[in-house]
């Protein structure tokens, strides 16, 4: 019943009609986008210069934007895999936007050495560790490879945290629905009913992808913090 209540009342936020505070939010947020997006042009097209990257300076403000995205990224999933571990109730109240927060993270921050490359559209032949044609082969004792290997891994198990937590939620929905907005909730709720057996498994799986998250964090942002030790370069 406890369950059945907390799910009605993500319910009826979900089911209600965004108002203007979203709206401005929204706006304010496309305006920071288109911004961004010049910048980057601007960066792609007239170079790293003014970044403070050059001959003699190996990382510059793009790599600390992205530790700064990646510390962010951490203390979502983090708190809420350890207040999940720790049984604490009031998790509840911010788990899922930690979570949400997480994975926005993520993203923001493997944007970063991607433009740190220079040239992103050839990124995929430079840190992608898979074999090719074009005799570009990886260079492994680069952080930035390693990089690439953590925030991948690290996004994969912080995106499945998110969907276990999700799926009585999207079951719930589906049953609010109608039509084929319902078909599509239940399809992502992988036919979740609710029986005793069904959480009986999802406690078990949930306690261990919290359990992984915990010893996950700490590997990732090690290897992260090696970006500014390990280099070739002076300072």
């Amino acid at each position: 019943m406890n369950q059945e209540n907390n799910s009605n009342i993500i319910l009826s936020y979900v089911l209600k009609k965004p108002g203007k505070k979203y709206s401005i939010a929204l706006i304010a947020s496309i305006f920071l986008i288109i911004i961004g997006v010049i910048s980057v042009y601007h960066t792609l097209n007239y170079g790293f210069a003014f970044w403070g990257i050059n001959n003699s300076v190996a990382w510059g403000i793009t790599i600390a934007n992205f530790i700064f995205w990646i510390g962010i990224a951490h203390s979502g999933t983090l708190i809420s895999a350890i207040l999940f571990l720790f049984r604490q109730d009031w998790r509840k109240s911010m788990h899922r936007a930690a979570e949400v927060m997480t994975l926005i993270s993520v993203a923001c921050a493997a944007f970063f050495p991607l433009i740190h490359t220079g040239r992103p559209w050839f990124s995929m032949y430079w840190l992608f560790p898979y074999p090719n044609t074009m005799d570009a082969w990886q260079n492994f004792q680069s952080p930035l490879i390693w990089d690439f290997l953590a925030i991948l891994i690290y996004f994969i198990v912080s995106f499945i945290f998110l969907y276990l937590g999700l799926l009585p939620d999207l079951s719930a929905v589906s049953g609010k629905k109608n039509g084929i907005t319902s078909k599509i909730y239940y399809l992502f709720s992988l036919g979740w009913r609710g029986t005793r057996t069904e959480w009986k498994n999802y406690n078990k799986t949930y306690k261990l992808v919290a359990g992984l998250l915990v010893p996950l964090v700490i590997s990732v942002h090690s290897i992260v913090s090696f970006d500014f030790a390990v280099t070739i370069l002076p300072g």
